[in-house]
């Protein structure tokens, strides 16, 4: 039995030697089998807020400490004498 991932593999193999004055009735009964199965369309999840309220506020502090880190390393790599 071959796999869904073979099946489509042949069918698009099939599709792209089917002479160019037939394409259209192909497409007519894709879309008349796609209609029949009446597949729910999905829609996109917003995922805004995902993270919140999952611990990762109490990290903040860090950032002011990053700044500071970042400023440091900027000024000795400025301050070099080559």
């Amino acid at each position: 039995m071959q796999t869904t991932a073979l099946w489509k593999m042949e069918l698009m193999n099939k599709i792209s030697i089917i002479p160019e004055e037939r394409l259209k009735e192909v497409r007519t009964f894709i879309d008349f089998v796609l209609a029949q199965s009446k597949m729910d369309i999905l829609k996109p999840i917003n995922l805004r807020g995902i993270w919140r309220n999952k611990g990762f506020e109490k990290i903040t502090y860090l950032e002011s400490d990053l700044k500071e880190m970042r400023k440091e390393i900027n000024d000795s790599i400025l301050n070099r004498k080559f």
